[in-house]
């Protein structure tokens, strides 16, 4: 079990806060969290795995807008056709499943397309690869890291979870693989890389249209003409089968397991939905944690517009 400083803490019990596992990189003397039910071997597989030169990854913090990003690369490759049953049999996650099951997923047609959450330094590379990045304002992640954790209790051993517990962990990089802050510094770092697309996830949310074009020119000029081709024929259904409604109605496609106290996976989708649950002390957390990594880095005025739209 990972814990915050004592002290933050102290007034709850174990059952009211997520578990975890700490786990070490099999090759360098580096450690992440895993969700308490994974064990050694899984994270040993998943790093194992070498990168070929026709993978697209799509990598993120979690809840960040990965599974959406996933969908939406899925549908410009594979030419509108939507995933055609539970998402991880087709595009593995690279952590939980590891490169047992990548290499199961047939590339001589379509290039893998393989989801992963660790550390940007942790990923496999290959300098012909794909890697897309997409990152959300933190405050907007960790209201939605809440509801994912409420909706898997038992993965998290955590049936009476508590936001305030979560709050610290997530602000202390005490969840897992670790600190929000220090992913989006290791992928904003990557940025310029010809290979890598940084993406924005209140972007896809405020011109879809026009990031999913972004999203068609990175993977490939054959994608981008095929968007636009026939008046953008293909555009249009990347944009409807990748809509929240869309994503709504195919639920049972996202997730490998049941969730509990009917928390749906796909649940809002908003912009500023944290000011609905943080409080003005909280808010202020988080804003000066950014400012103490973004700044280090440059990426801390990410979000400097919010305000000005919400």
């Amino acid at each position: 079990m990972s814990h915050v400083k004592q002290n933050q803490v102290s007034d709850l019990d174990n059952s009211e806060m997520p578990s975890f596992i700490r786990l070490k990189h099999p090759n360098r003397d580096e450690t992440t969290l895993y969700p308490m039910d994974f064990e050694q071997k899984e994270l040993d597989d998943a790093v194992r795995y070498e990168a070929e030169d026709s993978d697209i990854f799509v990598c993120s913090y979690p809840k960040c807008g990965t599974t959406w990003l996933q969908n939406i690369v899925w549908l410009i490759v594979h030419n509108g056709e939507p995933i055609p049953d539970k998402i991880r049999y087709s595009m593995p996650m690279l952590e939980f499943d590891g490169a047992t099951a990548v290499l199961k997923i047939d590339n001589k047609v379509y290039p893998r397309i393989i989801k992963c959450h660790l550390p940007q330094s942790w990923i496999p590379y290959n300098k012909n690869a794909k890697y897309l990045n997409i990152t959300r304002n933190p405050k907007d992640s960790l209201i939605s890291y809440f509801y994912h954790c409420k909706g898997f209790k038992e993965h998290y051993g955590c049936p009476d979870l508590k936001f305030d517990a979560l709050f610290d962990l997530y602000t202390y990089g005490e969840v897992e693989f670790g600190s929000y802050f220090d992913h989006v510094s290791g992928w904003y770092a990557k940025r310029d890389d010809p290979n890598v697309l940084f993406l924005l996830y209140e972007d896809l949310k405020r011109d879809i249209k026009n990031q999913v074009l972004k999203v068609g020119k990175f993977l490939g000029d054959q994608y981008e003409k095929a968007l636009l081709a026939n008046n953008g024929k293909l555009l249009d259904t990347v944009v409807e089968l990748s809509s929240l409604k869309s994503m709504k109605s195919q639920e049972h496609k996202w997730t490998m397991s049941a969730r509990t106290d009917q928390q749906p996976f796909i649940r809002k989708g908003q912009i500023g939905d944290w000011k609905n649950h943080l409080s003005e002390e909280q808010a202020a957390a988080i804003d000066k944690r950014i400012k103490e990594m973004g700044d280090a880095t440059g990426w801390s005025g990410l979000w400097d517009d919010l305000n000005k739209v919400n």
